[in-house]
């Protein structure tokens, strides 16, 4: 049973987890003439998306909206572009190739998340071209009178986009500002994923989302947020410059990888009362890793 929440004007959220992530998913629908679905999660949260819609009376959907191709944001997208063939899925150029064959998102899913992967996350089928629909930085997409602006969004990956709804001035931010955790979802973390994590264009974009001023952040991986989106956002470059900064000071005097998770680990926790899993550590502290060697400073 699904618990959906009106969240702004006409946009609704549930939260879903599954066995193998221990963060929740965040699944957004926006209720108009033409349905809008953002963020469809891995395929294993689609019949939750049909409950949802049903209780809507959501009957078709004319966008499907991942910020970007990781298993755990476009793992669905294939799926739910069969069940309704007339849905546009929009994605980043630099995306679009994932899309329409995941060989490669498949083959970094298992990396991650071991061979078996689709027992706990669903199949990951490619977007037939057609239902393609590539964006352009600024492009608006409307949707009855209401206008979803695109932004794109690199640094946690370079196929990221964010999606302004310029009506109730909220961000659509996937992980482009950070993840939220620990009490009350308000310590934002650096969302670091190897080996396309780049911590330099990851601060410029949200400098970038910033200037849009908005007045409530849409989290995938936390909910909405309408208390001082502006805070969050500096909450959110603070900690990315802290834990990257540990991170490095620890490898550039000889430390190992397990010295620098025992590190992050250690500050996580007195810093913010915040325990993070084994994933999670190893996420970024590679992440960090692979970035720092490639601007050379390691």
């Amino acid at each position: 049973m699904i618990e959906l929440k009106e969240v702004a004007d006409r946009i609704y959220r549930f939260e879903a987890g599954l066995p193998v992530m221990t963060s929740l998913f965040t699944v957004y629908l926006i209720k108009e003439a033409q349905g809008v679905l953002i963020e469809p999660g891995p395929a294993a949260l689609v019949p939750q998306i049909q409950e949802a819609m049903r209780k809507l009376g959501m009957k078709d959907l004319a966008y499907i909206m991942p910020t970007h191709i990781h298993v755990d944001h476009a793992g669905g997208a294939g799926r739910l572009a069969q069940l309704f063939p007339a849905a546009k899925v929009v994605v980043h150029p630099a995306g679009v190739k994932h899309a329409v064959n995941p060989s490669r998102l498949i083959e970094s899913t298992k990396t991650v998340f071991g061979e078996a992967f689709e027992a706990g996350f669903g199949p990951i089928l490619p977007v037939p071209e057609s239902q393609i629909k590539s964006v352009a930085d600024g492009e608006i997409i409307k949707v009855g009178s209401r206008e979803l602006q695109i932004i794109y969004a690199p640094g946690h990956a370079p196929h990221h986009i964010a999606i302004f709804d310029r009506r109730v001035q909220g961000i659509f931010c996937g992980e482009a500002l950070g993840l939220p955790g620990g009490e009350g979802n308000r310590v934002l973390l650096p969302a670091v994923a190897p080996p396309s994590f780049d911590q330099e264009i990851y601060l410029e974009t949200m400098e970038k989302l910033r200037k849009l001023n908005a007045r409530i952040l849409f989290y995938a991986h936390g909910g909405a947020v309408g208390h001082d989106p502006d805070k969050l956002i500096t909450q959110a470059e603070e900690n990315t410059r802290i834990l990257g900064d540990i991170i490095l000071q620890v490898l550039k005097q000889g430390g190992t990888t397990e010295d620098v998770t025992r590190r992050i680990k250690e500050y996580a926790a007195k810093r913010f009362a915040l325990t993070l899993t084994d994933m999670d550590l190893a996420l970024t502290v590679a992440g960090y890793e692979v970035y720092y060697k490639k601007k050379g400073l390691l």
